[in-house]
């Protein structure tokens, strides 16, 4: 088989970068029959996806000029840009034209509420700023200069410390956030792409990162953002919310970077630091339905410390000042959520899963070979291919290498409209990749066997004797047996091979405290399982790093799995969730390397392994 072969550049890296970020994964133990493993090579269930649903792929989390921290950066794309970029039209970025390799089918521009529209006002040399001094600042082109910068407008928009009195602009945020509206609705084809009207709330309580993308369904919007500047509660954001449900303006809740929260994401007290309540629990639920589990400033589902049995759990994995593992990461907050429940009634962390790519430019590439990585460190001086790849960033402390590429989301709806996308997220059958367009299912229910892998309508019986991803198990009534689960994954059609299909299976033990498994139940080959711990071996690898090239020789296009939990407690609150790998490819510092003709230092990891996570299915006895 030819060697895959990096497409066309649709842009060069050089001048590209942002804040230094990275992503983290995971897989693991268990058991599988080797007969689930045969029949997911044979299974070809229909891939434009049936049960009258398809999926489709986009970015909820994207920032233009109007948010302060790329504005500060000398971003310049708006909102209209982004639109058209995801369109597959050609931007022009830091005098560059640039072009994303596939087309989006849906995307959200969530610019931070937090002064919005005004830094980028403050720039303008014959703006309303003039005869202030922020035109100069924020055109200096010095490092130091534009680093001071940054973190005071930082600082006052992010942390409520230092406040910018003549920032508080509502002029300027009036008109921006019109903008914004009418970006979304100028370039809405439904049927073909879907844009979402949104923002970002942006608190930093003490530096740990609290964010939330709001995202609303339309066609009727409120006259503003509600930012942290308005209140440094998540509560409040809650209410602003309800409020506008009240008067038909429905929205919902992405949180995101909560590996960067210090342990505030996923606390079990509330934000003023008292013991979570039944209406605070009851209050999450109904307002954040997913939470953002990878994007390009890391991947938030488990780390080695909180998961030391999970073989991939040290993902690219980002490394902060404010990296706290406990109460930071997507899978602890799923077992929280249950204990919670237990305790309160409410699940507050019952969340589905997608990824975003958080990019500062206001391009949603999520391709590891056309990676732009925004304007932060541009601004910087950091404009050469080899600085970018060598140099640590004075704003993020780390290096542009530990930043991947990602994300997506993964929607199965019957439509491409905000309607039906937004319902999907609502019901949580969603998903979301590390920057990959795989596919991704995962049933659930009490009457499914094995001999459904092979049936020719297996999608549309698993949709009718169980639940999807996103679904609640119901009761079993006839109090005997356990619940049995469908896994399926299907290759991008332009990337690399699958390697495995794991779930990860987590539940409450008899002391009231989470517990995990990870349990292969589909993978290429002819590996075997170790009859010691359930552990696969490699799939191998294929990446030539000379060329920036790997090989589909390995994998398979092609993966469905049944499991069946042996370890079943109807009386214990349980979560399963499916995790797919594909085979190795290269990481982006390889296609910078080879394409600007310069040797990588011997630390910058070369390849990845791009995964996909679904939301979860949940037992609640």
């Amino acid at each position: 088989m030819p060697d895959r072969k990096p497409p066309m550049l649709r842009g060069s890296f050089a001048g590209m970068a942002m804040i230094a970020s990275a992503v983290l994964a995971g897989c693991g133990n268990g058991s599988a029959d080797r007969t689930a493993q045969t029949m997911a090579e044979t299974a070809r269930p229909d891939s434009s996806g049936t049960g009258e649903k398809r999926v489709w792929f986009g970015d909820l989390h994207v920032h233009t000029s109007y948010s302060l921290d790329a504005a500060v950066s000398k971003t310049d794309t708006l909102p209209a840009d982004a639109y058209r970029f995801a369109m597959g039209e050609p931007v022009r970025y830091f005098g560059k034209d640039y072009r994303i390799g596939r087309p989006l089918d849906f995307l959200a521009v969530t610019d931070h509420a937090e002064y919005l529209g005004v830094v980028r006002a403050a720039r303008d040399p014959d703006g309303p700023y003039a005869d202030t001094p922020w035109p100069g600042r924020l055109g200096s082109s010095l490092a130091d200069d534009i680093v001071a910068t940054f973190r005071r407008i930082s600082l006052a928009g992010f942390r409520n410390e230092k406040p910018i009195p003549e920032f508080a602009n509502p002029a300027i945020i009036r008109d921006s956030w019109q903008n914004t509206i009418a970006a979304a609705q100028r370039y809405y084809r439904p049927g073909a792409f879907t844009t979402f009207v949104a923002f970002e709330w942006s608190a930093m309580p003490g530096g740990g990162h609290i964010h939330r993308n709001v995202i609303f369904r339309g066609p009727d919007y409120p006259d503003g953002p509600f930012a942290s500047t308005d209140s440094p509660h998540p509560e409040k954001l809650w209410e602003y919310a309800d409020a506008n449900r009240g008067r038909g303006m429905d929205s919902l809740m992405i949180p995101h970077n909560s590996n960067l929260s210090d342990g505030l994401m996923f606390n079990m007290k509330d934000s003023w630091g008292n013991d979570m309540t039944q209406a605070y629990a009851r209050s999450r639920q109904r307002n954040e339905v997913a939470v953002e589990i990878t994007q390009t400033k890391g991947t938030s589902e488990t780390t080695p410390q909180l998961s030391p049995d999970d073989e991939f759990a040290g993902f690219e994995l980002l490394r902060t000042r404010t990296s706290v593992d406990n109460g930071s990461y997507v899978r602890q907050g799923l077992g929280r959520g249950m204990a919670a429940r237990a305790k309160l009634g409410i699940n507050p962390y019952k969340l589905g899963i997608i990824g975003a790519s958080d990019t500062h430019s206001g391009l949603a590439a999520s391709e590891e070979d056309n990676l732009l990585l925004g304007g932060l460190n541009y601004a910087l001086g950091l404009g050469e291919p080899e600085v970018l790849a060598t140099r640590v960033s004075p704003i993020t402390g780390a290096s542009a290498t530990v930043m991947s590429a990602s994300g997506l989301t993964g929607v199965w709806a019957e439509e491409n409209s905000r309607e039906a996308i937004f319902d999907a997220l609502r019901r949580k059958e969603v998903f979301g990749t590390s920057g990959t367009r795989m596919r991704a299912r995962l049933f659930g229910g009490w009457n499914y066997s094995r001999s459904m892998l092979g049936m020719a309508d297996w999608i549309a019986k698993a949709y009718r004797m169980g639940v999807p991803m996103g679904g609640d198990l119901p009761l079993n009534r006839a109090a005997n047996g356990a619940p049995g689960f469908l896994a399926w994954a299907q290759k991008d059609p332009d990337g690399a091979n699958l390697d495995r299909v794991q779930i990860v299976k987590l539940w409450l033990g008899p002391d009231g405290q989470p517990r995990e498994r990870i349990v292969n139940v589909a993978w290429s080959g002819n590996r075997e399982l170790s009859p010691d711990n359930g552990t696969l071996p490699p799939v191998g690898n294929t990446v030539d790093t000379e060329r920036a090239t790997y090989s589909n020789s390995i994998g398979a296009p092609e993966l469905l799995g049944y499991w069946q939990d042996p370890e079943f407690d109807p009386a214990s609150p349980a979560i399963y969730y499916v995790r797919v790998l594909e085979i190795p490819t290269p990481r982006w510092p390889v296609y910078l390397a080879v394409r600007n003709g310069f040797t990588l230092p011997p630390d910058i990891p070369r390849w990845i392994q791009e995964r996909a996570w679904t939301s979860p299915i949940f037992y609640e006895p």
